[in-house]
């Protein structure tokens, strides 16, 4: 049996869902691939659970109740001796299991956080491995970006489609030499609940309202509706693709104004309702001509744009979160990678697999 430690750094849905699936998978993976996953620790923002030779399922349990009601992530354990009081820097957790004589670790990032690059570099550097959900450093400036791409230790198929086998279909594509000249597709669940509710004439500033009530958005819906998010997924699978490129190479559409930027979260919220009528004759402009709207992303030779497309009703497209790849064999017709993806239970299976392939391929 493989005895893998494993470092989880984010305690948040998808953490936690990744949590609860290591244990319910305990048997599955020992059957089919002789791997035993000892979660060492997990890490929010405020705290850290610590445990060297590896948490029970019973601990682990404990952690992912006591983030369900928003405790720290350590219920009931003492402070570290290290650093009493105080959360350990995540090289500082890298440090702690190498002191500790963790060999091959895998560190998973399931954090939205930037700056990642130097926990990266040190866990690379002394022979673990990383598994990404977290996109920004593979979307970061180039040359800090590349390093990460094609590495045999890192993997990072969450980073784009959640639970959709995205990054693998890709790698296929190119290690049996199928050239990419297309990308195309809808990569935000969330803008994609959006444009449906408008089909049904919800105004704009509702279907934002209710995609943050049902907490399809992050706490600030900016995130999503700048068109950000999206950038980094199809520039993730752009730079797979060959092309070494830079956010100034993708237009994105913004779904809200620059003098919205400012704005406190509550305040956004009310200065939406601004929108409204621009959206809807967008809305209707498309209906008029048997369409609906959708934000898509679309890249082609280094060049792209984000933003919202008017597609038929007819189309399949219209009504599916879908990743297209047109290449040299898929020619006169893409290959599509379509259905659901979005969702924190998606995002962590995708997350556990790459942990699986990552032992599978170099442990």
């Amino acid at each position: 049996m493989k005895q893998i430690p494993v470092i989880i750094l984010g305690a948040g849905g998808v953490g936690q869902a990744l949590l609860q699936q290591i244990v319910d998978g305990r048997s599955r993976a020992a059957e089919r691939n002789r791997i035993q996953f000892n979660v060492v620790a997990v890490a929010d923002r405020r705290s850290m659970t610590w445990e060297p030779q590896g948490m029970t399922d019973l601990q682990i349990i404990s952690v992912i109740e006591a983030k369900r009601l928003g405790l720290p992530a350590n219920p009931g354990q003492l402070p570290l001796p290290h650093l009493p009081g105080e959360r350990p820097s995540n090289l500082d957790i890298i440090d702690f299991a190498l002191a500790a004589g963790l060999e091959k670790a895998i560190i998973v990032d399931v954090t939205a956080e930037s700056g990642m690059e130097p926990v990266y570099d040190r866990a690379l550097e002394k022979g673990y491995g990383i598994v990404m959900a977290n996109k920004k450093a593979l979307a970061g400036p180039w040359s800090s970006a590349f390093k990460y791409f094609n590495h045999l230790q890192i993997r990072h198929e969450s980073t784009v489609g959640g639970g959709q086998p995205v990054i693998a279909t890709l790698r296929t594509l190119l290690d049996t030499h199928d050239p990419i000249r297309q990308i195309e597709g809808q990569l935000s669940g969330t803008l994609g609940f959006i444009c449906g509710q408008l089909d049904r004439g919800v105004p704009f500033s509702q279907a934002v309202a209710e995609a943050k009530a049902k907490g399809f958005t992050e706490p600030d819906p900016r995130e999503d509706l700048g068109g950000q998010d999206v950038m980094r997924k199809v520039m993730i699978l752009g730079r797979m693709s060959g092309w070494p490129l830079e956010a100034s190479d993708i237009t994105v559409e913004s779904l809200y104004p620059v003098e919205l930027a400012d704005l406190s979260v509550p305040k956004f919220m009310k200065a939406v309702a601004g929108l409204d009528e621009a959206m809807k004759e967008r809305v209707d402009a498309a209906a008029a001509e048997g369409k609906v709207l959708r934000y898509v992303a679309e890249l082609q030779e280094g060049q792209g744009t984000v933003g919202l497309k008017a597609i038929s009703v007819a189309s399949p497209l219209a009504n599916l979160k879908y990743i297209s790849f047109r290449t040299d064999r898929y020619d006169d017709e893409p290959l599509l990678i379509g259905g659901k993806g979005a969702g924190v239970e998606m995002t962590a299976a995708g997350v556990l697999g790459d942990m699986i392939d990552l032992v599978r391929e170099t442990r």
